[in-house]
């Protein structure tokens, strides 16, 4: 069915001329308005008056001094301009749809979510996108976008503070306990919590080998917490794993950082009847842009399709 608009409905209006009208209203100026367009002010005026004769409607009231919208151009302007924002969207997907990914991208993320999660995304990224050429800078240190010239970023964190950032939440990385079966099987069975502090703990993160494991059973029993030293301690997970690879110990890590080491049994959970407190959600954070420029928009469109969290894209 052809769709036709009313013309009792629309006006005779240069898209110029709305586009200058708002201009005016937000910056109570015609001369400034004049100066931004690039324009006389004579011709800004004419435009306004233009309008205000289409409209049959009094937009602005003008003195020596000042430019103030009148109540019905205080409406206009807010609905006028949610019009050419519209406009304008369409135009930029339209381009940005047609546009070729290609460029320089930097990504950031821990050392350790780099290795198990993006290391195999990316082989795929760049496979799909070969005009993009991607960087990967690994680091526990929550790099700058401006003042290192960062696209995408994936941050471990229980909340993230108020910015212009955009963020999609990937998932959620849930911690446990995880450990060669030759070494369980040189070593007396895990049944309750208080079995662990007879085990080799691999841990991350602690303070000079000590630290708090709480656990949780997952039928909804007693919370325990546990003051536990480690047998080995690093700075990052990946080393955990390694260490319990080799059967040195029982590693506390994500599961997301061994789920190729489960799936072919070279590691087994420990206690998974429990879970335990200290993961995080993951996500992927990249500039709050109406407009994203198309490598950081295919980039993000790879992972959260990997993650099958397309559905909550910004």
């Amino acid at each position: 069915m052809k769709r036709e608009v009313a013309k009792r409905e629309t006006i005779d209006a240069d898209l110029a001329d709305l586009r200058a009208f708002c201009l005016v209203v937000d910056l109570g100026s015609i001369t400034a308005a004049a100066k931004t367009l690039g324009e006389t002010k004579g011709s800004v005026s004419r435009r306004i008056t233009r309008l205000e004769q289409a409209l049959g409607v009094e937009l602005l009231r003008r003195s020596p001094r000042r430019v103030q919208a009148t109540d019905d151009g205080l409406a206009y302007r807010m609905r006028v301009g949610r019009a050419l924002e519209l406009l304008e969207d369409a135009n930029v997907a339209v381009q940005q749809a047609r546009a070729k990914p290609s460029g320089h991208l930097r990504v950031t993320a821990p050392f350790d979510l780099g290795l198990s999660i993006l290391a195999p995304l990316s082989a795929g990224f760049a496979e799909r996108f070969p005009e993009i050429s991607l960087e990967m800078l690994l680091t526990e240190a929550l790099l700058d976008f401006d003042a290192h010239q960062i696209d995408v970023a994936l941050r471990a964190t229980s909340s993230l503070p108020d910015s212009s950032l955009i963020a999609h939440k990937l998932l959620h990385l849930e911690v446990g306990l995880f450990a060669a079966p030759a070494y369980l099987r040189k070593h007396r069975p895990v049944r309750r919590p208080d079995d662990l502090k007879g085990h080799r703990l691999l841990m991350a993160q602690t303070t000079r080998g000590h630290a708090t494991i709480a656990l949780l059973p997952r039928d909804g029993g007693d919370r325990a917490e546990l003051r536990v030293r480690a047998a080995i301690s690093a700075s990052d997970y990946s080393f955990c794993r390694e260490v319990a690879l080799a059967g040195a110990g029982i590693a506390l890590v994500p599961e997301v950082n061994v789920r190729g080491d489960l799936e072919a049994k070279r590691l087994v959970p420990v206690l998974k009847d429990h879970t335990i407190d200290g993961g995080a959600p993951l996500y992927l954070v990249h500039p709050g842009t109406r407009f994203l420029p198309p490598k950081i928009r295919a980039f993000r469109d790879h992972l959260l399709d990997s993650f099958g969290v397309r559905g909550r894209r910004a």
